[in-house]
């Protein structure tokens, strides 16, 4: 193996000592694992430009030590248990005599490590034994036999093509795919010249927001808002105006006119769960349309719709081409296949288009080739009946349990579609300590209260997703929860169990 080492140049110091510290300290930070095999004093020496007797006297010297163990007829090895893993903290960086300027960072990053961009919250999978986590699929319920065939077949006789380097916007195959799609499920209007494949709707955002506007550019966002898209804006230098929900999503009458761009989830408003109605869809284009902004359109999950009719997208009602659409497989398929797309106006797409390949040239040809089969043979829109199905079974024993534990002290929101609900608990005084009391008692609930930026909700509010977890189990974490004591209240029954 090729092995680099910082080897101290001072030479008042013996050349197999420092050799044998700079080893030393790539065994004690990690470079070098237990059991791994060294490089044969030989070839280090020659890759080194040392004399052989030096690499051996280092070896010697480590072997002596225990930090490296000799196999008669194999070589010299990391020794498999190191004595001593604080021997000797790893060498900072050294710096030129009187020091150096420090790092000059872009007011990007800047922004970023200032706090100043909201972070998404990043929940570890599988933290709680009865975790509500929103936006994770029922993983076990993936069709992996299905993709398991259509990669084989894909990867069997894979066109040359599919081997090098693809188009930026996407494969053609799956662009049609998702055209047809779009069109028939979701109302859609667009060819498959104005989608772009890209790495999941959060690149999407981010690219979106690199064409359309300049720091300092003011953009609406909904209050409140999915944060991941806030993060998106802000680091990119927005102005972010929030602009309140009510009960038919974003207000258009709130609307500054000196927008450029406005953020909106139309189908199913995150994290509230509101529906825009058509006279506000309406409305939000004209704004658009009269002041020249863009509207972006997150369909995040609008697959799942447990009553009334299907809704069609935003983007189907625009005759002026002033709304980008942008939607994910992440929730419908699996998240980490990220992928995603974008239906762009045919003015602003080659600018999208231009803004990815800077970023990473293409998505994955692979896994584009493989879902292009995965849409066109039928297996797409059956696994969707298949989860539209199971994720409805799984709301409707959620608002049960809370109706059964929690009665009228529980309040749920957002529920006719989607793949979460906002719960409301009357009773709880203090959000935080109510969520770690649950993590205590197994459950995983989550506050909405960072989604908001103006005023958070007055009583307790937390985003609980379903679908990724089953009956049983839901109707368990909801029964503990209503064992919880919080801010001096009892929740639920009047003698409180601790549940394992």
């Amino acid at each position: 193996m090729d092995v680099v080492l910082d080897i101290d140049d001072d030479r008042s110091r013996p050349a197999y000592r420092r050799l044998a510290e700079a080893i030393r300290e790539g065994i004690v930070a990690g470079r070098f694992r237990p059991g791994e095999k060294l490089p044969p004093t030989r070839v280090l020496a020659a890759n080194l430009s040392m004399a052989r007797n030096t690499v051996l006297e280092a070896y010697e010297q480590l072997v002596a030590e225990g930090y490296l163990a000799g196999r008669h007829g194999s070589g010299t090895y990391v020794a498999a248990d190191i004595p001593d893993r604080t021997f000797r903290a790893p060498r900072a960086a050294r710096r030129a005599p009187g020091g150096s300027a420090p790092v000059r960072l872009s007011r990007f990053a800047e922004r970023i490590l200032a706090g100043e961009v909201p972070q998404h919250l990043a929940r570890g999978e599988g933290a709680s034994e009865y975790d509500f986590r929103y936006g994770f699929p029922a993983f076990t319920e993936f069709p992996i036999d299905a993709w398991r065939a259509l990669t084989k077949r894909v990867l069997d006789y894979p066109p040359k093509e599919l081997m090098g380097y693809g188009p930026t916007e996407g494969l053609p195959a799956l662009r049609e795919a998702l055209a047809r799609y779009l069109q028939r499920s979701r109302g859609v209007r667009c060819d498959a010249d104005q989608v772009i494949v890209v790495n999941g709707s959060q690149q999407a955002l981010d690219l979106a927001a690199r064409v359309l506007f300049d720091p300092g550019d003011t953009v609406v966002i909904e209050e409140p808002c999915y944060q991941g898209a806030r993060a998106a804006f802000a680091a990119n230098g927005a102005t972010i105006v929030p602009v309140p929900c009510d009960g038919e999503g974003i207000r258009a009458d709130l609307l500054p006119d000196a927008a450029k761009v406005a953020y909106v989830t139309p189908s199913h408003q995150f994290p509230s769960g509101a529906v825009m109605s058509a006279a506000r869809r309406l409305e939000l284009l004209a704004w658009a349309e009269r002041t020249g902004a863009i509207v972006i359109e997150d369909d995040y999950d609008s697959e799942f719709r447990y009553v009334g009719r299907p809704l069609a997208a935003l983007q189907g009602m625009d005759s002026a081409g002033r709304v980008i659409y942008t939607g994910t497989l992440s929730k419908v398929l699996l998240p980490a296949l990220r992928l995603g797309y974008v239906v762009a106006p045919p003015g602003l797409q080659p600018a999208i288009t231009g803004a990815k390949w800077l970023t990473d040239r293409h998505v994955a040809l692979l896994y584009q080739a493989v879902l292009a089969l995965f849409i066109d043979e039928g297996h797409f829109e059956r696994h969707l009946r298949r989860m539209r199905k199971l994720y409805q079974r799984r709301r409707e024993a959620l608002i049960a349990s809370f109706a059964k534990h929690f009665g009228e002290r529980a309040v749920i929101t957002g529920a006719e579609s989607g793949m979460h609900v906002l719960v409301q608990i009357a009773d709880v005084s203090d959000t935080e300590a109510f969520e770690r009391e649950a993590g205590r008692e197994g459950v995983g609930i989550y506050s909405a209260r960072p989604y908001y930026s103006l005023e958070p909700p007055h009583h307790a509010t937390f985003l609980m997703g379903y679908s990724s977890i089953d009956e049983g189990e839901i109707d368990e974490g909801v029964r503990r929860l209503a064992h919880i004591e919080s801010g001096g209240l009892r929740v639920g029954v009047p003698e409180r169990k601790r549940l394992v």
